[in-house]
């Protein structure tokens, strides 16, 4: 093993160490070139430079919950964060940043505009999760129970181009029915407000994926998710 790839490797771990440990258990390295690539000027990541360059895509299963709850006990600058989990993984992945001994950039899934990453298709690229047609990202354990959060773009030689993964199965004979369900009252309604009352129609749709059943998120963690109801996390978990 080259040192160079010896200390992409020793990067890959101490983030995914430090990440792991606040909840965002998934966390997988790729190519930054074999990215870009494959995504519009819009949406690159910096190289540094060079012609091989580490990135690091780090999500999370189920596993985040439990923390970001604890934190949000306990954490006052949390509770009055309009966006508390985007708040608290930011936090985890600029601790996990420090970690790492050479410049390093952090591009968080909750950015848009210019510095906005095309998420499922780096999700796609690095082998994490697959993007199926009912543009779920699917992960071979977790199924679509997973999160995106974040990806670090670190000075350093990355580890080679990998063939993306595939899609697990197939959408048409467990997901599309319910996907087509939610896409027709969507079309139906005229503003947000009237979109948001068909949360439950999206959550059917990761329902119906037979992959990863077990690792459902908890029904709390699921309306947050789709409803982002502030008031109600906070009543849920009160401060401590």
């Amino acid at each position: 093993m080259s040192k160079a790839v010896d200390f992409s490797a020793t990067v890959v771990g101490q983030v995914g160490a430090r990440c792991a440990k606040a909840g965002l258990d998934l966390y997988q390295p790729l190519e930054v070139a074999q990215y870009n690539r494959a995504v519009a000027e819009t949406y690159r990541l910096p190289t540094w430079g060079r012609g091989s360059t580490l990135a690091i895509l780090i999500g999370n299963s189920r596993a985040l919950w439990p923390h970001l709850v604890e934190a949000l006990r306990t954490d006052r600058d949390l509770r009055a964060s309009e966006h508390p989990v985007d708040d608290y993984c930011d936090r985890v992945v600029r601790s996990a940043q420090e970690a790492i001994a050479r410049p390093s950039r952090a591009f968080p899934a909750h950015w848009r505009g210019q510095r906005m990453v095309a998420m499922q298709r780096l999700a796609e690229i690095s082998g994490l999760a697959a993007l199926s047609s009912c543009h779920l990202s699917v992960h071979r354990q977790f199924g679509p129970w997973i999160a995106l959060r974040a990806v670090i773009v670190v000075d350093c030689d990355g580890p080679g181009e990998v063939r993306p993964i595939r899609q697990p199965c197939v959408c048409d004979e467990h997901c599309t029915p319910a996907f087509q369900r939610a896409l027709a009252a969507a079309s139906a309604e005229s503003d947000q407000v009237d979109l948001d009352k068909h949360w439950r129609l999206w959550v059917s749709v990761r329902d119906a994926c037979p992959i990863g059943r077990a690792h459902r998120y908890d029904d709390e963690q699921i309306r947050y998710h789709y409803t982002k109801d502030r008031e109600r996390l906070l009543r849920l978990y009160p401060a401590r």
